[in-house]
């Protein structure tokens, strides 16, 4: 019995043994099934996605195709185009169809065009102005057609303001640095000068400290051209004072530039240097009364008492105080319009007067005479431009701004004011900010005051 008892154990202990066995068994065979499928799995999914990104890039649409080049004067027209890309068939038809010359005689802009870089070129444009291009299309097989473009010109208004630290040109091209272009900065400097140039020398007057605003108008076109001019406005603020300057055009269609009363910015020359009795010789021909002969006379002779004072008719600089000839004592005057204004027979000159000096309008530069060839105390007097005398009365009429007045002043006011409006101009100072010497102040005092005809507040000096 007991060997029975014992064999039954051992058969009991391998049966348990063997199924411990092959659950392990399962276990490692599920286990590996699993690791082997997310094998698969982890290597199968880069090749997936790689495929995916494939198919997408094949699908994308090409991009247009734009390339620029330059003719430049002396180049071959059909060798630029094939250096762009096109067929030396094509760029002969281009060549026909534009009807230029074979060989550049200026600098033109070229544009090239396709719809993908795989595409052949479908259209070729030539900028031929800041306003016109050409535009030559494909109609066929090297078969091309040309249709000319023009484009508008756009016109607003650009403002510049700057400090003076060198040069008006200096200033201007570092205070404008972009709002405006480099050759529209350097136009709007000449502008300026021009302005003003019958109240400074902006070329010497200017200070660092001063400080300069200009308005002017600009025309662009979708090509990136740009004009610019005139002028609208300007100001500049020289020795604590600010000098102001607008443009208006009469009903005669000149344009001109009014301090903010209305004044010219030109320099009105005084009609005749001297008080005088009579004209006792007009310009032109005449019999001389002392060599009894036809000359031609270059002046006006103004009779008047011995010892008169003469007066300059304008500001400008003493180029000659001397004794010359037939002139007897006389003294010339360069005006910064170049004129030259001359005085002869004179008695004597004003103290102190000399070569170099400057003079200002109605100063008294000398005495009527009889110095030189003379009969009699007079005053010869004569106006030179470009070193040749013309007939006085009329030169000094044409060298003046035209003075308004009436209803040309009221226009002129509300050209003005429409202009402040429109550019957004501060309005006047109070009477208040001017008192004590009557000196604007420096700070941020309003460069383009506007105020009505007939006050003071503003006033340009």
């Amino acid at each position: 019995m007991a060997d029975t008892s014992t064999e039954d154990a051992d058969t009991t202990r391998r049966a348990r043994s063997l199924g411990r066995r092959t659950r392990r068994r399962a276990r490692a065979v599920v286990s590996l099934g699993v690791f082997a499928a997310a094998a698969v799995v982890v290597w199968l999914l880069p090749m997936r996605r790689q495929s995916v990104a494939h198919v997408t890039v094949q699908t994308r649409s090409a991009e247009p195709v734009t390339r620029r080049d330059t003719l430049r004067r002396g180049d071959g027209v059909v060798a630029v185009l094939m250096k762009a890309g096109l067929s030396r068939a094509d760029a002969i038809g281009v060549l026909k169809a534009s009807q230029l010359r074979a060989t550049a005689r200026r600098t033109i802009p070229v544009s090239i065009f396709a719809d993908s870089a795989a595409a052949e070129i479908r259209e070729v444009e030539l900028q031929l102005a800041d306003d016109r291009s050409l535009r030559i299309q494909r109609t066929g097989e090297s078969s091309w057609t040309a249709v000319e473009r023009r484009e508008l010109w756009r016109t607003d208004t650009v403002t510049v303001r700057a400090a003076v630290l060198g040069s008006l040109v200096e200033s201007l091209r570092d205070g404008g640095r972009g709002a405006i272009s480099v050759r529209g900065r350097l136009e709007m400097a000449y502008a300026v000068a021009e302005a003003f140039e019958y109240k400074l020398d902006v070329g010497s007057d200017l200070e660092r400290g001063d400080s300069v605003v200009a308005v002017m108008e600009r025309h662009r076109t979708t090509f990136g051209a740009e004009r610019v001019g005139p002028l609208l406005a300007g100001a500049l603020l020289h020795e604590g004072r600010w000098l102001r300057a607008i443009r208006f055009s009469t009903r005669s269609g000149s344009g001109e530039y009014y301090d903010v009363e209305g004044r010219p910015m030109r320099t009105t020359f005084l009609a005749a240097p001297l008080e005088f009795r009579r004209m006792s010789s007009v310009f032109g021909m005449r019999m001389h009364p002392l060599l009894g002969i036809r000359r031609r006379h270059d002046g006006i002779d103004y009779t008047a008492q011995l010892g008169t004072p003469v007066r300059t008719v304008g500001d400008g600089a003493v180029i000659k105080a001397a004794y010359d000839g037939g002139y007897g004592r006389v003294i010339e005057i360069r005006h910064r319009d170049g004129m030259v204004t001359r005085y002869g027979h004179l008695r004597g000159f004003a103290k102190s007067l000399r070569a170099g000096q400057v003079v200002t309008q109605g100063q008294v530069i000398g005495f009527v005479g009889s110095t030189g060839l003379s009969t009699g105390p007079h005053l010869h007097f004569e106006t030179l431009v470009n070193g040749v005398s013309r007939e006085p009365t009329r030169t000094l009429r044409n060298a003046s701004g035209v003075v308004l007045n009436g209803p040309a002043l009221a226009a002129f006011a509300g050209a003005r004011d429409a202009l402040a409006a429109r550019l957004g101009l501060a309005a006047p100072q109070p009477a208040a900010a001017l008192q004590g010497g009557g000196r604007a102040p420096a700070g941020p005092t309003p460069p383009l005051d506007v105020t009505r005809p007939g006050t003071s507040v503003g006033a340009t000096r």
